[in-house]
């Protein structure tokens, strides 16, 4: 290899690594929150969690992308660990969109004469303008920059001999596998590993079966990601990483040893595509190789399951502990719907303190240890320069408005007042209570709630408990004065009056502020 080939090798290689940034990135943001959404929702069941992880991936062009998305959903507590591995699954499929894409307007078609139109078209969208345009500038500008960047690799190719012409037995196929791995990990992208080993074979520097044995490293090559997460990680995202590695692992050894009959059916593909070069070929193994290593683990996912919980161990998480750092990763809006989950967890339980002792139920609340702590270190840990702040900014103000009203109603439930049995309680205990208990019961599923209702009548009884609570200790004053009651039993019903009205009216921001911040309509109340 001559210093020149090198030098545009390696700027081609650079060209293609941030042309796959910034269509990513661009995807995801004209796709915006929506495209989670929808993959939340889709999977639902085995099948659909395969394909929607799938598609997810090929939208997005990238699998590290989506399954660190999908870690981020298990994180979060969005979907159930089977439905993940389905997910991961798919997205695995999912990468051979790219190869697929290169091999026919890089090799087949050749379109790196547009791609420079388009690269500053594309640039200078992403420069001038905002929101989605600047989106599809990121687009037009990865796009543009992954052909030129074809092209770049092509002609330093030509300048490249690879010795692999030993590399014909059994255990060579297991080297080159090595070299995948390596690649991908080197590269942090098994797509511009791929794409390497397209322009390989199209120069002649590797064989057809030769780029089919690092294909399937570099697709080994992609657990390293999902390994580093591993490391420190919560239960959940130890286990959807766990899940990752082991079957993207398992896969690519029985791709090794059916490495032969694998490669037979991609070139025939080839054959009928008219693929000379065997770029179309190379690129239908990917597909054929993952396909077949889905449908061999499609029929025991819940086993796989099974067995990823009884290596990892069963453990007991809560939301406030699936706070993991992962989860940035995994977009801003999933991070805040875990801090939402987990000020919920907490807040249900404090509520749970105030509605008992309204309802002359005696209680002791023992707030969890560092919880609102370790929330609030969550929220400052969010990396806001990449972040929608129009779509993002007011759910997360919400969540700190939710975080005080919560720090506030600890505070107020470390020194619930001994009951007073005098006979006066307000009715708007009761009320109170009743209106907490509804709230209680619509947020059992850790859903938003859709009851408009529930909100007027805390807003209610807050307010009613407010007025009562200032009568009640003009009355109680003068009952003191007057020497009806004692001065014990006075400042006693005075403390119960102003701790009721307080913790309630926490309790009901509380409320307002986590659905406000769920994405529900607001009822027009500040705090």
């Amino acid at each position: 290899m001559n210093a020149s080939s090198a030098v545009t090798l390696l700027g081609g290689l650079g060209l293609f690594l941030l042309g796959i940034h910034h269509l990513t990135e661009g995807l995801k943001g004209l796709a915006g929150d929506s495209l989670r959404r929808g993959l939340q929702k889709l999977a639902a069941g085995p099948f659909s969690a395969v394909m929607s992880g799938a598609v997810f991936t090929a939208v997005i062009q990238s699998s590290t992308a989506a399954i660190l998305t999908v870690i981020g959903f298990v994180s979060a507590g969005l979907v159930t660990f089977s439905q993940a591995i389905g997910v991961i699954m798919g997205a695995t499929l999912g990468t051979t969109s790219t190869p697929w894409l290169l091999a026919i307007f890089g090799f087949r078609v050749r379109i790196a004469t547009a791609a420079l139109p388009i690269l500053g078209i594309g640039a200078f969208l992403w420069i001038v303008a905002k929101g989605r345009t600047r989106s599809l500038g990121a687009i037009l500008a990865g796009f543009g920059l992954l052909f030129t960047a074809i092209e770049y690799m092509q002609t330093g190719m030509e300048g490249v001999t690879w010795n692999f012409e030993g590399f014909t037995g059994p255990g060579s196929q297991w080297i080159l596998a090595g070299i995948g791995i390596v690649m991908t990990i080197v590269m942090q992208s098994s797509t511009a590993a791929a794409a390497t080993t397209l322009v390989a074979l199209n120069a002649g520097s590797l064989t057809f079966e030769q780029g089919c044995a690092m294909i399937v490293g570099q697709s080994i090559g992609t657990t390293a990601t999902s390994g580093l997460v591993m490391i420190g990680g919560s239960l959940g995202v130890r286990r959807a990483a766990l899940a990752h590695v082991l079957f993207s692992s398992i896969v690519g050894i029985l791709g090794m040893v059916f490495l032969r009959p694998l490669a037979a059916a991609a070139d025939w593909v080839g054959a009928q595509l008219y693929d000379p070069d065997g770029v179309l070929a190379l690129a239908a193994f990917s597909s054929i190789f993952k396909f077949a290593g889905i449908a061999i683990f499609y029929p025991w996912i819940d086993r796989f399951a099974q067995l990823i919980v009884r290596i990892s161990g069963p453990g007991s998480e809560s939301a406030v502990s699936r706070l993991d750092p992962s989860l940035a990763d995994a977009g801003a809006a999933i991070a805040l719907e875990a801090a939402w989950r987990a000020i919920l967890e907490v807040g249900r339980d404090a509520v749970e303190a105030v509605r008992s002792t309204l309802a002359g139920v005696s209680v002791a609340y023992a707030p969890p240890a560092d919880a609102v702590q370790q929330i609030d270190h969550f929220l400052e840990s969010l990396s806001l320069e990449t972040t929608d702040l129009a779509t993002i900014g007011p759910r997360l103000v919400r969540l700190c408005h939710a975080l005080d009203h919560l720090t506030q109603l600890q505070s107020d439930l470390a020194r619930i007042p001994p009951p007073v049995g005098d006979g006066q309680r307000p009715t708007a205990f009761d009320a109170g209570a009743r209106a907490l208990g509804a709230w209680l019961d619509a947020t059992k599923a850790d859903d938003a709630v859709d009851d408009p209702a529930i909100f007027p009548a805390l807003e209610d009884a807050s307010k009613r408990l407010s007025v009562e609570c200032k009568t009640g200790r003009d009355k109680t004053l003068e009952d003191l004065a007057l020497q009806r009651t004692s001065s014990a039993t006075a400042r006693a019903r005075i403390e119960t009056l102003g701790w009721a009205d307080a913790t309630l009216y926490h309790a009901w921001r509380l409320a307002e502020s986590l659905r406000i911040a769920s994405g529900q309509p607001s009822t027009g109340v500040s705090s």
